[in-house]
Formats: C-alpha cells, sequence, structure tokens
C-alpha cells in the first residue's frame, strides 16, 4: 500500500499494543517511523540504477517475516531507553506487528510481497488496489479520535472496519470473476483460458478484466452494478516476436510480469506492456498500458528502459473510472 497509508496502520498497531502509560507523541512516532522502514527499499534499489532491479528488490527481503524478526530484535535494543513505561517483550511484540502488518497488508495489493523470503514466490491476492481511501480514511479517523480520546477501543473499531473492509474486496472480486467468466463463456464458449480479476484506482467497485489464452489476452473491466453484456477487447501477446531471443532482461521481464505482458513496436523498436496494472489510455488511435518499457539493443543484450506517463492521462484515467462506475 501507500507510504500514508501504512503509517496510519503502523500507528494503530502501536496505539493497541502497547500500555496506556506510553504517550501520544511516542505512539505515533514508533508506529509511523517502524511502518516505513520495510519500503525504503525502493531507495535502496535505485543505487543500482536499473528499472528491473528496482522492481525485483521492493517487496523483497526487506517485507520478509525472517527480516522483521531480525530487525525487530534490533530496533527493541536501540528504542528501549526511550520506551521504560514498557518492557522489552511489549515492546519487541509491538515493533514486529507493526512491521508485520506492513507486509500482510501489501498481500493484498497486485504487486506482490515475498512474505516467506527465502522462498522466491511473492504473494498477491490482488483484491485492493495499492492506494484505496475506503482502507485509509475509516482507519485514519478512528486512530486520530483514539489518540485524542486515548480509547484503544475506538482504533480497535477502526482495525476492524479496514479488515472488513479487505474482506469484502477479496468476498466482491470472487463474485466479479464468476460473473466475467460467465460472460465470456458465452461469448467464446471454445476457449481455454485463465482469469485475473483486479481492483482499479483506490475503489473496489469497478475491476479490471484480464483473460489469457494461448495467443493472447483479452482485456475489459466491470462494475459491479453492471447490468450490460460485457465486451472484451483481444490483445495479441505478439510473442514471436522475442521468442528467438535469450535474453538476461527480457526473461526477468517475463517474470517480473508473471508472463501478462504484450509486445509491440515504437519508431525507436520493440516495446515489452506488462497488462497487470491496466491501460492508461485505450482510443481509436492510441493504446498505452500503465506500465511499459522500451527494449533496446546493444553489443551485451537488451537494455530497458521504462516509456514515461504523461500526468493528464492519470487524471483523465480518474475521470473515466468514475464515469464508468456509475455508467456515465
Amino acid at each position: 500500500m501507500d507510504s500514508f497509508t501504512q503509517i496510519v496502520l503502523g500507528v494503530s498497531v502501536a496505539h493497541v499494543a502497547l500500555n496506556k502509560s506510553v504517550s501520544t507523541k511516542k505512539i505515533f512516532l514508533l508506529g509511523a517511523i517502524v511502518a516505513t522502514l520495510p519500503d525504503l527499499d525502493i531507495y535502496i534499489a535505485k543505487i543500482f540504477n536499473d528499472p528491473l532491479t528496482e522492481i525485483e528488490i521492493h517487496r523483497g527481503f526487506s517485507h520478509s517475516i525472517l527480516f522483521f524478526l531480525m530487525l525487530s530484535v534490533l530496533l527493541t535494543f536501540l528504542i528501549k531507553r526511550w520506551f521504560q513505561e514498557t518492557s522489552v517483550k511489549q515492546l519487541y511484540s509491538t515493533v514486529f506487528l507493526i512491521l508485520l502488518t506492513h507486509s500482510l497488508l501489501d498481500v493484498f495489493t497486485t504487486w506482490g510481497t515475498q512474505l516467506f523470503w527465502p522462498v522466491s514466490n511473492k504473494i498477491a491476492l490482488k483484491s485492493v488496489f495499492v492506494v484505496d481511501l475506503f482502507y485509509t480514511l475509516p482507519l485514519l479517523i478512528a486512530v486520530s479520535f483514539g489518540l485524542k480520546k486515548k480509547k484503544t477501543a475506538i482504533t480497535y473499531a477502526g482495525l476492524g472496519l479496514s479488515t472488513l473492509y479487505l474482506i469484502w474486496g477479496l468476498s466482491v472480486q470472487q463474485m466479479v470473476k464468476s460473473r466475467v467468466e460467465g460472460q465470456f463463456y458465452k461469448q467464446f464458449p471454445s476457449k481455454t483460458v485463465q482469469t485475473t480479476i483486479k481492483p482499479t484506482f483506490s475503489n473496489s467497485f469497478l475491476w479490471n478484466v484480464i483473460i489469457q489464452d494461448t495467443n493472447g489476452f483479452y482485456i475489459s473491466d466491470y462494475a459491479i452494478f453492471d447490468s450490460k453484456e460485457m465486451k472484451f477487447q483481444y490483445f495479441p501477446q505478439n510473442k514471436k516476436l522475442i521468442n528467438h531471443l535469450n535474453d538476461k532482461n527480457i526473461n526477468r521481464l517475463k517474470e517480473l510480469s508473471e508472463n501478462q505482458y504484450i509486445i509491440t513496436e515504437n519508431k525507436n523498436g520493440l516495446v515489452f506492456n506488462d497488462l497487470r496494472f491496466g491501460l492508461l489510455k485505450n482510443t481509436n488511435s492510441e493504446t498505452q498500458f500503465a506500465f511499459s518499457y522500451q527494449l533496446i539493443p546493444t553489443k551485451n543484450g537488451y537494455a530497458v528502459k521504462e516509456l514515461p506517463k504523461d500526468k493528464r492521462d492519470g487524471m483523465q484515467l480518474l475521470k473515466n473510472i468514475w464515469n464508468r462506475i456509475f455508467n456515465r
């Protein structure tokens, strides 16, 4: 999730885990700082000056239970002098819970989290967008009042509501998947496919749909208020354009995208489009995915450069999502 949401969650966990004698200021600082630590891997990754390495490192070791167990020992040792009101055991468990809930929340998003490092697989339930105000705002309001009134019951209520929202997202995701597959097989009864359903920006009402067959992808969206028949847009994967290239960076992109990619061409050559995060623009004259990479031939294989995004496209996307949810 986004950094602000992680801070709100971290402060909430610190409030309910520490005893009442700990000051509000200390609760806030502990929750906010510790909850931010796992995402510092973004800045560490920038040292490599390679977009693929940045993706590989983010939510890897720094988001694992093993790392949290070790980091919690170190942090407890370093900060105990400022937390004389609490025991070592309580401080350690609080720090660990703040770190653990950070990764558990990330698991619900599309990006994936290597929670059980050194196991290489990243877990991604893909049931909540990385920024979702419906999750964040109730928790923010609850912990703000909870800290002000010095009542953990209010903060517990906020944590309960935010957890229910995550459960709601999982439930809606399964409902949408069932409805989407029902409509798809009516239109394409002979297809054998794999379906991925993911939420759009900051809501659980409109969902991106990616249906993969042998040669490409059917892409659509589905709002829970929809009553009309779905329309599916087909994108050939064009694997033939890169199948003959046994290139390290291209293979890394395939793995990072979970093989949900299509290859297109522009004036500069081949473009690798990661489908997992949807479309920014989709008109008769132009199709632009949220994450696309120019494949640049060099003497040592292919270099990769992420194609820039226009902020205006992002604003238009938000307008499109709003209108699409309410069928305007």
